[in-house]
């Protein structure tokens, strides 16, 4: 987008904008490419990222280091930068759709498992594949999504939901687990469990609501 506005017939000498990652960027040409953008906003191009732009009224599409991005569309265009984590080749990119804490990261990379971070209309999902289950449920291992509200972590991490569903082998109902809620179009079981102290902003963060995880999965088979 150029901000240049037509004075007496032509146009002003004002810059072009890209917006990258939430901070705007002006330019004097009109088409740059995803790695100048990049080198301008400090980003090291020798990390994975998973790039995309997005221009006023089309959807979002996928770039490379070398894509060129044309300012020159009506509105405003954004360059999205998130963190990209290759698996061991069997199932390509793990998803970063939103970021999270500094130190999220290497907590959860910490876990030894594949996570997930994915936003879609019913909200945005930390989602920890391959959670495994103590002795007393029918699974060995679930998926685990927590929501992460926009305006993380001013607002608070609550409760957790699992899939495939847990079931004891007892076959005993696990209370306040009966509501559902549908991520990437799979149900998924929700874990009414609160934390008894207030949430701090400054000290809590995924890592301390993970014991609200970890505890009530464990004492409902008394693990």
């Amino acid at each position: 987008m150029t901000d240049s506005k037509k004075q007496n017939g032509k146009p002003s000498e004002k810059p072009w904008i890209l917006d990258v990652q939430g901070e705007r960027f002006e330019w004097d040409k009109p088409e740059i490419t995803v790695r100048e953008a990049l080198e301008r906003a400090g980003y090291d191009l020798n990390q994975k990222w998973i790039l995309t732009v997005k221009v006023a009224g089309e959807k979002k599409k996928p770039v490379e280091l070398e894509s060129t991005i044309n300012l020159c569309h009506p509105g405003l265009e954004r360059l999205r930068v998130l963190k990209g984590q290759v698996n061991n080749g069997d199932s390509g990119v793990l998803r970063r759709e939103f970021d999270l804490l500094p130190k999220d990261y290497p907590y959860l990379d910490g876990l030894g498992i594949k996570w997930e971070t994915v936003q879609e209309d019913s909200g945005r999902w930390l989602l920890l594949r391959g959670y495994p289950l103590p002795k007393g449920y029918k699974l060995a291992f679930c998926t685990i999504a927590i929501g992460i509200p926009q305006n993380y972590p001013a607002a608070k991490l609550d409760m957790f939901y699992c899939s495939p569903w847990l079931e004891r082998k007892d076959n005993q109902e696990i209370p306040q687990t009966q509501s559902r809620q549908t991520i990437e179009g799979n149900a998924y079981q929700r874990w009414s469990r609160h934390p008894t102290a207030p949430w701090n902003a400054d000290s809590d963060s995924i890592r301390t609501h993970m014991a609200l995880v970890d505890e009530p999965i464990c004492r409902e088979v008394e693990q």
